[in-house]
């Protein structure tokens, strides 16, 4: 389920020098070309008063080797592992002698996180018109703005949290998927991929949970914590998309009749459904409706479409046991 880390380090300007002149770049520049199998992504080194030594890493290929199609929701390894595999993967990069004056996977500072899931549903295409008309940006859902695993934060590292949805289907036609090994044909058609993207500077409720419990706001095993991941993942879903099934609008109005006695509240939601307001009030009463704001158009076959919230909390539920 991991995605990726970008991850950073200070080190002594002699190393620095030295990995400088293994990876062949000069300070600001960033190198692209890894080894293939190679879970770092990017490195560069960055000059900010002292060097801070900078790698983007593909955790899938961390965690299990290999580049794959699908991305669950599994426990990652203990962490004393992906310190050995880390370390093994600077030294294809830099060299030994300069991996070995590096830290330990565990001691490196968080910048970026990246988290993703794969979800099966139905109507897919119905789907992705309702995620249209909610908080999301219309550039999140278009797959052809989708980067690839290769560089996962290359061109995002001044933006804010955000969320991404795109078709499984569509990012493997554009070639956004970036995978090495043999695939076994599967059918990915009703598939959608959530990305969701943070840079530590702009996880304020993240933080908040790592210091309530006391864990560490630096290292990278701190994000790997199921409750971590859990709070990340479902609450920038609820902000940028919202809870509760999407209905028809004459279905939500039935809905809300019956399940509402109160008259005010009730002409409140039916204001809400009409004309999109930001009513607060009325957007968390709707929501303990089950009722999504964005409503299925008119002329689709369908009155009801499930909210995928419910398999991502299931999954992160999973994830935490």
């Amino acid at each position: 389920m991991i995605f990726g880390f970008n991850i950073i380090c200070g080190i002594p300007d002699d190393l620095a020098a030295d990995i400088l002149r293994t990876i062949n770049l000069q300070v600001g520049q960033y190198s692209f070309d890894t080894p293939i199998n190679n879970p770092i992504r990017s490195i560069g080194i960055n000059n900010s008063g002292c060097h801070f030594l900078r790698v983007n890493i593909n955790a899938g290929v961390l965690v299990s080797g290999k580049e794959t199609l699908d991305i669950e929701f599994v426990k990652e390894p203990d962490i004393t592992v992906l310190d050995e595999k880390f370390k093994i993967s600077l030294c294809e990069i830099v060299g030994k002698d300069n991996a070995d004056k590096l830290p330990m996977f565990r001691n490196w500072m968080m910048w970026i996180m990246r988290y993703a899931t794969d979800i099966r549903v139905d109507n897919i295409s119905e789907t992705m018109k309702l995620f249209a008309k909610t908080g999301i940006p219309d550039a999140n859902l278009n797959p052809r703005n989708a980067i690839g695993m290769m560089k996962p934060f290359e061109t995002y590292t001044a933006k804010t949290t955000k969320l991404e949805i795109y078709p499984k289907s569509e990012l493997i036609k554009l070639n956004r998927i970036d995978y090495k090994n043999p695939v076994t044909p599967r059918d990915d058609s009703n598939v959608i991929r959530f990305y969701f993207q943070y840079k530590r500077s702009m996880m304020g409720y993240v933080k908040r949970l790592l210091n309530k419990f006391e864990i560490d706001l630096w290292s990278p095993e701190s994000f790997l914590h199921p409750l971590v991941v859990t709070a990340a993942f479902t609450t920038e879903y609820l902000k940028t998309i919202g809870s509760g099934d999407f209905y028809k609008y004459e279905t939500a109005l039935e809905l809300i009749e019956n399940m509402v006695p109160n008259y005010q509240n009730r002409r409140m939601l039916i204001e809400l459904l009409n004309n999109g307001s930001d009513d607060k009030k009325a957007i968390k009463l709707l929501r303990e409706c089950g009722i999504n704001r964005a409503l299925i158009e008119s002329d689709m076959g369908v009155d009801r479409i499930k909210n995928p919230l419910d398999e991502i909390v299931k999954r992160c539920e999973e994830y935490a046991l």
